[in-house]
């Protein structure tokens, strides 16, 4: 039900969102803020217009059923201002995870008329300073004035622990200022012990002690049936009471979170209203990674984030510990990132990018960028691949960051805030101790994967049948399956080592059970039938490269010292950025389509086929910032690409939908 809750929230955000020219929501966003969401409607109106949307069939059959519109009404015609931007973020505050709407409205009544349709509010509206406030669920709340709405869906995160408590009588919680539940809550549970307390105790049935004299055993008197029957009742009298208190204290807990996340919901929205707070707008962090041209862009604090995140699990882990906040509050260096979307005519283009305004930070990620891939392991990549990821960073500067983000995060752990410098002295000493140049040799940070194809195959195996009585017979079988060839390449300056592990497992294959074989300078695990979709794995360690393959082709060049001529379009992305990745999104497609078997599946993997294009990625380091440009490539009709997504979702659904039809046919 919350999830449902959710997703038609998400809906409607989407939905204002195709069609949404600034009145600037921004300013209601605060600096607080860990993500935010912006849908640019002037640009968004343009891909995809609002009259489009409604001829959409799935439109009309899912997305106004969950609204409850009318299949008559327009999209139109909900109160949404089609012509502003709209806005969503998560803010952690003190005790509630909250998920913020904000929405320009143009027709209150319209607005309204679609809020009942979806909830049934079970308060009245309440009139606040400015605006009015509509609780719609437990954890749903709806603030509007004539311009705006503002929904917020909020989630208490410090509920306690009902163990804690009860072992813990006299423990007291700090962040609860509920006291008429509370009270509530003790009186009911004194009322139960009060009636606990008056139940005798069961009888004791044990063995009476014996007579070291005269050595004689006697045995305590056998309980009568009666007294059995008496002593079961009053068990169950006392699993009552147990779970009446467990009761009491879950409806405890219930009203102090609906108590908690009202108060969160209607303090975000009185400041929203009234524009009493700092804007994320000011945040340098933000501006420098958010293109305000985007059609759509999302931005996140990564480390606050996960920091906050995680604070609210160890708060829910170590909930005796009522006095725990998290104490990092520095966000100086945390890293801003963004992702900037644009849905061109051909294409969805995405562009990406993390800045950090701590300039150690923002050295310490420009060390890790400081890396080119090799012309040798580019050389693994064949014209005519499915696809490939190659990576390449600098490893040792990779383990400095990590020593920093160490220190940052114990520096927030529980209690650890008074001993930061017996913190920051260990982890000098690991940094010491452990030899990050050893580690870069080993592994210096560059590495490749790539798929040179799939091909059907029919494959043997065994399976089993049993008869009657249940006796077992094997019975051989063949499927068709897909049979990868792929390729995983590394580099490394520390050759003799890497060769010791790929020789370590032939002392033990024979013994183990598996066909694990030395060849001609390069090993062979092979498998049985049936056992994989491939027959052999091939491991080889030469000139600085260690590669795993199933192409004995891959291992023949190896041992060579080629390569397979590679695209130019390909070797420049590999060996100008720190990653790359391209997926042939029609030959992965055809590949699947072999293995499908349903009409209703071949008619989707067909439209794919035709209509979805390559999928690239690009990323390095770019005027002092971690950069990324995606792109994914469409074919067909479409207008742009955001069209084609809706096009791809109805077209989906009017297969699925048909498909639906003939089997419902065919039963009558």
């Amino acid at each position: 039900m919350q999830m449902k809750k959710f997703i038609r929230c998400l809906i409607l955000a989407c939905l204002t969102g195709t069609a949404l020219h600034a009145q600037n929501q921004l300013n209601r966003v605060p600096s607080s803020a860990v993500m935010v969401v912006k849908y640019s409607g002037e640009n968004f109106s343009k891909a995809l217009p609002v009259k489009k949307l409604d001829s959409y069939g799935f439109i009309k059959d899912n997305v106004f059923k969950l609204l409850h519109i009318d299949t008559l009404t327009s999209l139109q015609n909900i109160g949404i201002n089609f012509e502003q931007d709209i806005y969503q973020y998560v803010t952690n505050e003190d005790t509630c995870i909250n998920f913020v709407t904000l929405l320009p409205l143009k027709n209150e009544a319209q607005f309204l008329k679609l809020v009942k349709a979806n909830y049934s509010a079970r308060k009245n509206t309440i009139k606040k300073n400015g605006f009015s406030f509509l609780p719609v669920s437990d954890d749903t709340y709806i603030g509007w004035n004539k311009t705006t709405a503002i929904i917020v869906n909020a989630s208490y995160q410090n509920r306690r622990n009902y163990w804690d408590n009860y072992y813990n009588s006299n423990s007291a919680d700090s962040t609860i200022a509920v006291l008429d539940s509370t009270v509530a809550y003790d009186t009911a549970v004194a009322v139960i012990d009060s009636l606990a307390a008056i139940i005798p105790q069961a009888v004791d049935t044990t063995v009476a002690e014996s007579d070291s004299a005269s050595m004689e055993i006697e045995l305590a008197p056998m309980q009568s049936e009666e007294e059995k029957l008496k002593e079961e009742e009053q068990e169950r009298i006392r699993d009552s009471i147990s779970n009446m208190k467990w009761e009491l204290w879950q409806q405890q807990q219930e009203m102090i979170a609906r108590k908690q996340q009202e108060a969160a919901a209607e303090s975000i929205m009185s400041n929203a209203f009234a524009q009493k707070i700092r804007s994320i707008k000011d945040n340098e962090g933000y501006k420098k990674v958010i293109d305000p041209a985007a059609h759509a862009s999302i931005w996140i604090n990564t480390e606050t984030l996960m920091e906050q995140y995680w604070s609210y699990f160890s708060r829910g882990a170590y909930n005796l510990l009522r006095n725990y906040r998290p104490s990092d509050t520095d966000t100086s260096g945390d890293f801003n990132s963004a992702v900037n979307m644009y849905f061109e005519k051909d294409k969805l283009r995405m562009e990406s990018k993390s800045y950090s305004a701590n300039s150690k930070m923002a050295s310490l990620a420009a060390g890790v960028m400081n890396s080119r891939q090799s012309n040798s392991l580019a050389g693994y990549v064949n014209p005519d691949n499915i696809g490939y990821f190659s990576m390449s960073i600098n490893s040792e500067a990779m383990a400095q960051y990590y020593y920093m983000y160490l220190k940052k995060y114990m520096a927030s752990t529980l209690h650890m805030r008074e001993y930061t410098e017996i913190v920051d002295v260990y982890i000098d000493l690991l940094e010491i101790i452990i030899d990050e140049k050893a580690i870069a040799d080993l592994l210096p940070g560059n590495y490749i994967f790539v798929m040179h194809d799939m091909k059907p195959q029919i494959m043997n195996y065994t399976d089993y049948e049993y008869d009657d009585e249940f006796n077992r017979k094997e019975v051989k079988k063949t499927k068709k399956e897909l049979s990868p060839s792929f390729t995983f390449a590394l580099e490394t300056r520390k050759e003799d080592f890497m060769k010791k592990v790929a020789s370590l497992p032939l002392k033990y294959a024979e013994k183990d059970g598996y066909n694990y074989k030395e060849k001609d300078g390069y090993y062979e695990l092979a498998f049985k039938e049936g056992e994989m979709p491939f027959s052999s794995l091939y491991f080889i360690v030469k000139d600085g490269k260690v590669v795993i393959t199933t192409s004995k082709e891959v291992i023949d060049m190896t041992k060579n010292n080629t390569g397979f001529a590679t695209d130019e379009k390909s070797k420049n992305s590999i060996l100008s950025n720190n990653y790359s990745l391209s997926i042939n999104s029609k030959k992965l497609v055809d590949k699947i389509a072999t293995q499908v078997s349903t009409d209703v599946n071949k008619q989707i993997t067909d439209y794919l086929s035709k209509n979805l294009g390559d999928l690239n990625m690009e990323s390095r380091l770019k005027d002092g910032m971690i950069q990324s440009t995606t792109t994914l490539n469409i074919s067909g009709n479409h207008s742009n690409s955001l069209e084609f997504f809706f096009n791809m979702m109805d077209a989906i659904n009017r297969i699925m939908e048909q498909d639906r039809y003939e089997k419902e046919k065919k039963l009558y």
